[in-house]
């Protein structure tokens, strides 16, 4: 939240004034739109998972969805507490010792699944920004696209050379690593089979991480502000929570909202939004996207088996 007091012309008071007066049950379709990503998600990482575990001897019995669906919620609130993205690491651990499977083809599905949100997140944004902006892009938002931009290339190149480096590889690591990382090649390359239906899973995902934003403008009464806005301010929001710098994005991802709000505003394509309803805006959303996962995270993790 350090933009909000430091670059942005903000009050507390002037922001809880707006918190007080959103609209409460548009904020609990936020929180419900939010939520429902989740069974979303956990569907399409059992697709990967089944598609990495096919034609292998041994047999895995992945959990239910509602179980998947609890692992993912589990990782999340662990991303939401540590840094560098530990929690992927932990949902690995989590389908390792309740199905069995390596956990190096896990880890290789999760990174398949990264791949997958970071070329679609960077495309929906190219098609936003251009529906916003038109070709006036601000110098803020195409810093936000290089680093889009950025971090597809690296995945691609990732991806491409993944299967490439195998013989390096070999050289460079002790033989018992070998099968390690043959698995974690395959979970990777294997989660592919199934893309067509993986992307429209994943467009699910993404659209109700836009219906929760736009339902928060909504609660505070700014429901003009043009649709391509607030999916790209979102779109920029979940990008910033991929930096493994804090916790889920924290600090950046705050920034990320106010910041393309304001500039939305200069631009007249966001009425009735200042500096204070963006950055209520950005607390009521972040308040439903990490820090309820924190208070309810907690709850799952103290009542679940799977901790």
């Amino acid at each position: 939240m350090l933009f909000i007091f430091t670059r942005a012309n903000v009050d507390v008071e002037g922001i809880l004034t707006r918190v007080r007066q959103s609209n409460p049950w548009l904020l609990l379709l936020a929180f419900v739109a939010f939520y429902a990503t989740f069974p979303i998600r956990a569907l399409r990482w059992r697709m990967m998972l089944q598609s990495a575990g096919r034609g292998r001897s041994k047999v895995f019995v992945l959990p239910s969805l509602a179980g998947l669906s609890e692992i993912i919620f589990l990782s999340w609130f662990a991303n939401c507490i540590v840094p560098a993205k530990l929690g992927d690491a932990y949902r690995g651990y989590l389908l390792k010792a309740e199905s069995g499977m390596s956990f190096s083809r896990t880890i290789g599905t999760i990174l398949a699944e990264r791949i997958i949100d970071v070329v679609l997140l960077f495309g929906l944004m190219v098609a936003a920004a251009s529906l916003s902006f038109g070709r006036a892009l601000p110098t803020e938002v195409v810093v936000l696209m290089q680093v889009g931009f950025a971090l597809v290339v690296v995945v691609v190149i990732g991806l491409v050379a993944l299967r490439n480096l195998r013989p390096l590889v070999h050289r460079l690591l002790p033989v018992r690593l070998h099968t390690q990382y043959r698995r974690f090649e395959e979970g990777t390359l294997h989660s592919f089979r199934r893309l067509p239906l993986l992307i429209l899973l994943s467009l699910g995902a993404w659209g109700g991480e836009v219906a929760r934003l736009y339902l928060v403008t909504a609660a505070l009464g700014v429901g003009s502000v043009f649709p391509s806005v607030v999916l790209f301010v979102a779109l920029a929001s979940a990008l910033a929570t991929t930096l493994p710098i804090t916790p889920a994005g924290l600090g950046f991802a705050e920034s990320a909202i106010v910041g393309i709000f304001i500039l939305a505003a200069n631009a007249g394509l966001a009425p009735g939004v200042d500096e204070h309803t963006a950055a209520s805006i950005a607390l009521l959303d972040r308040t439903i996207s990490y820090w309820s996962i924190i208070v309810v995270g907690a709850i799952v993790y103290a009542l679940s088996k799977r901790r």
